[in-house]
């Protein structure tokens, strides 16, 4: 632990009464290579049929892709070239982008799982998870369960 840190730490024995972040908001941002963009937006617009915006910023080349989902939360995707390249169109758990993977839930699930497999979007089976995981156009990784579902 650096000097900083472990200072830091040193001043509060234990979990406080207040942890200092509350809950996981319901907002993510993600990055995908220019090249990828408009596989990512067909995605979820033409497939998942999605509300997408794109959206302007000051500064950047390209609209932010902004992906608003109607039982609440969001998403916004901005394009570098920093980002990962394109997944493989043959993707297993071995080979999975290793970052945040999303969990998406649905009224539909096993509908919607048929209409990203008849798109051809690559998909995997992870070790130890009954689901089916699809990697997005730009390697980011999902998961689609049912809006009761409450195992891990």
């Amino acid at each position: 632990m650096n000097a900083p840190v472990a200072a830091v730490c040193s001043q509060s024995k234990g979990l406080t009464q207040d942890p200092y972040i509350a809950e996981l908001s319901a907002r993510i941002h993600m990055f995908v290579r220019s090249t990828d963009r408009s596989a990512f937006i067909d995605l979820f617009r033409g497939i998942l049929q999605c509300e997408v915006r794109e959206i302007p910023f000051a500064g950047l080349e390209e609209p932010v892709i902004f992906v608003a989902l109607p039982g609440g939360g969001s998403f916004s995707v901005e394009t570098t070239p920093l980002a990962p390249s394109q997944a493989n169109a043959l993707i297993d758990d071995r080979t999975a982008l290793r970052g945040a993977w999303l969990e998406f839930r649905s009224d539909q699930p096993s509908s919607a799982e048929d209409r990203l497999m008849r798109a051809g979007i690559p998909s995997f089976r992870h070790a130890g998870s009954p689901h089916v995981y699809f990697s997005a156009p730009g390697g980011q990784v999902f998961r689609i369960v049912a809006r009761t579902y409450t195992g891990p």
